[in-house]
């Protein structure tokens, strides 16, 4: 599936729902749990990331999992039945891209701030 996938022949709905929600579940129930433990996420991997370094090899782990999944999802969008599918599709990937770059510039400079 992933090397159909790499080539941009899987069907776009395999990839969203068999490869795309179970990351984003894992993403979210990471940061669902700090937060109902009293913890704002980007100040717990703000003090983790800098003091213990294999919180950094985690998020950059899954940060190249969610950059070859937006690579595949963008490359399968157009394989659907009804081309409203593939912008809905495209729009989507391009918003949650977007929101995880910032989360994780905000994870990143902010300890900057704190530095100063």
């Amino acid at each position: 599936m992933l090397l159909k996938a790499w080539r941009g022949e899987e069907r776009f709905w395999k990839v969203w729902w068999l490869l795309g929600v179970p990351l984003h579940l894992v993403w979210w129930t990471v940061w669902f749990d700090l937060w109902t433990s009293g913890l704002v996420p980007e100040t717990f991997f703000l003090i983790t990331v800098w003091f213990w370094p294999g919180v950094l090899v985690a998020v950059a782990a899954f940060a190249a999992l969610y950059a070859l999944w937006c690579t595949l999802a963008w490359r399968c969008a157009g394989n659907v039945d009804h081309r409203l599918w593939a912008i809905v599709g495209r729009v989507l990937i391009g918003v949650t891209l977007g929101s995880f770059i910032t989360e994780c510039v905000l994870i990143f400079t902010g300890s900057l701030i704190v530095l100063r």
